[in-house]
């Protein structure tokens, strides 16, 4: 299989920043796969050039990577505004790079930023290939919480384009079990999501190092050593850590070292200046390469965030670097990542924000170097045998492998303009029929004239449907709730038996909600029902007709019409949806498979297992 992942922070191990897809993508290569990576031109925690070539697109191969770097204007860390004219431009270079990497059978887009997962939806949508969207962080929430996004309209923009890429994807990729939670709050159907954690591969580390080399280096003797790796940026709340080590100034025994790079580095690297403290030292961005011998020569490590509600779901890559070392953490994150710490009984929480009580815990261990060593120990077990990278890679590959197999592209473009132009050309002609079918109901059951219901629609993501009523109210004292049987009218009957009733659905299609031809739209409570396989017909659009209709329609089995919704799915072509229209207009005049067997309606669908 030939995997392509747009990807603006992709870096090796000789550079600065995380490395989960580059050992990702060497698991997919070592068993066969062809991998190639559309990463930036630009180191993204530093913003230095990873390339001295003035060409658009640059390419290399890392240790069996094609890996193509796209241009990026070197204004990373110049302000906010800078930074999103950046990636603008890699999102449009990285579409150039996306169509020079050659053929490609599955499209992976990672957000953020955001906007690279736009040059996956494209690239993939051009090509007709599978859109593999993964969710690193959630953006624009993130932004919108930290005050980084203010602006009502950006905001709005933000959200839809957020809104639009959850809608267009085959399948999310997350690596926090909380942003699976607030995927499916938001109304994606949870057989779309697919947990692969964050997490480490402990064979990089040796928790029995010292470090003696940057001790040494750095001058730090018998020191006890505090780290903290990663970005230097607002989100990252570097200056709690800064608070805690101007109360440990006159603790000479203790020294705090910020190895990476960020937007914030100066700033920090003046406030450190300003308040004389020599306890603190910059190494600027490593090599992903040489962390591992940087947290050696540690005894703890710092990991912190801004005290904001939605910070509460990250898995921070860092921590579980930590825990592969060995070394204990002093956590100023709370939220999933603090569960894993206390499981492991790996380090010590503090709240976000509160200096105080870091500078109490850093003293703490320090005092105590025995217990921090224990913590280590107690740390990198769990990891191991909870996070190992080797183990998130395999689950990275069968989904890619189980979304290629299963190919969901639906021609989303050609299935569309079909609808719209269909239902264009037939509106004028049927339009006497709607309102004389309106009118039918108005004067025969009252109002409302449309029944209208929450239905899922595309992913899983739900719509109101609109259909011509065809129940009465229940009577006073009727036992509630009445049956389909007794409810439905005479007038509601021959409504359901030509399928007139089916008739406002088609503003639905003109809407973008359905399509004309599709699973049909059940109920909300049978998405939580569904067997994985059974969840697939979601990957297209519902519709008014589908070939579970033309094949049975209501005198089918559930687990029946679900396998014919399935096959659709993974056989859609235009000529099959114009094959299924003549076959449902033969289908009405004949008025076949209206009702099922000893049943008005569809007996409710309580799920496979239950059935069985």
């Amino acid at each position: 299989m030939k995997i392509l992942i747009i990807h603006q922070a992709f870096v090796s191990p000789k550079e600065g920043g995380g490395t989960r897809h580059y050992e990702f993508a060497r698991h997919l290569v070592s068993h066969g796969h062809e991998v190639c990576v559309v990463a930036s031109s630009l180191n993204y925690l530093s913003g230095n050039k990873l390339s001295e070539s003035s060409k658009l697109i640059t390419e290399e191969k890392i240790d069996g990577i094609r890996v193509l770097r796209a241009f990026t204007f070197p204004v990373l860390h110049r302000s906010f505004v800078w930074r999103v004219i950046s990636f603008l431009c890699f999102m449009l270079t990285s579409i150039i790079a996306g169509f020079k990497a050659g053929q490609a059978d599955i499209v992976i887009g990672t957000s953020p930023p955001i906007f690279q997962a736009l040059s996956a939806w494209f690239v993939a949508l051009i090509r007709r290939r599978p859109f593999l969207l993964e969710i690193r962080d959630l953006w624009p929430v993130f932004a919108i919480d930290m005050g980084v996004l203010k602006n009502p309209v950006l905001i709005y923009l933000s959200r839809w384009l957020e809104r639009f890429l959850y809608s267009r994807t085959c399948h999310i990729i997350v690596n926090s079990p909380a942003y699976r939670d607030y995927l499916v709050s938001s109304g994606v159907a949870e057989g779309r999501i697919s947990l692969v954690a964050n997490g480490v591969d402990p064979d990089m580390f040796s928790p029995d190092s010292k470090g003696e080399a940057i001790r040494n280096k750095l001058n730090l003797a018998d020191k006890f050593v505090v780290t903290y790796t990663g970005a230097l940026g607002l989100a990252n709340d570097i200056p709690t850590i800064m608070r805690s080590a101007r109360r440990l100034k006159g603790r000479e025994d203790i020294h705090l070292l910020l190895v990476g790079d960020g937007k914030e580095r100066k700033t920090l690297e003046k406030m450190a200046h300003d308040a004389l403290l020599s306890n603190v030292t910059f190494t600027g961005s490593v090599p992903k390469e040489e962390i591992p011998e940087y947290l050696a020569a540690s005894d703890a490590c710092i990991a912190t965030l801004m005290d904001i509600p939605m910070f509460r779901t990250t898995y921070p890559n860092k921590v579980f670097d930590y825990m592969a070392a060995g070394r204990p953490t002093i956590l100023g994150i709370d939220g999933v990542i603090r569960a894993v710490i206390d499981s492991a009984g790996g380090g010590l929480v503090v709240q976000p924000g509160d200096d105080l009580a870091m500078a109490e815990a850093i003293a703490g261990l320090a005092a105590d170097r025995e217990r921090a060593r224990n913590m280590g120990k107690s740390a990198r077990i769990h990891v191991t045998q909870v996070f190992n990278r080797s183990r998130q890679a395999e689950q990275f590959m069968k989904v890619i492998e189980e979304i290629h197999k299963y190919s969901c592209t639906g021609g989303s473009a050609t299935k569309r303009i079909f609808d719209i132009a269909m239902t264009l050309m037939v509106l004028p002609v049927i339009l006497p029929v709607i309102i004389l079918t309106g009118l039918t109901v108005r004067f025969t059951l009252g109002t409302p004239v449309f029944f209208r219901q929450t239905r899922p629609g595309l992913n899983g993501k739900p719509f109101t449907l609109y259909k011509f009523r065809t129940m009465r109210e229940p009577y006073a004292g009727e036992p509630s709730p009445a049956s389909d049987a007794h409810r439905i009218t005479r007038v509601g009957e021959v409504l359901r038996k030509t399928s007139l009733d089916e008739l406002p659905e088609l503003f639905n299609v003109l809407k973008g909600d359905m399509s004309l031809v599709g699973p049909r739209p059940l109920l909300m409570q049978y998405l939580e029902r569904y067997s994985p396989e059974q969840a697939r017909r979601h990957e297209v659009k519902p519709g008014i007709t589908g070939w579970a209709q033309v094949n049975g329609r209501n005198a089918l089995s559930w687990e029946e019409k679900f396998k014919l919704d399935v096959w659709y799915v993974d056989n859609w072509s235009l000529w099959l949806d114009i094959k299924i229209i003549g076959m449902t207009i033969w289908k009405i005049l004949r008025r076949e498979g209206i009702n099922h067997p000893g049943h008005a309606t569809m007996e409710e669908f309580r799920g496979t297992a239950h059935e069985e």
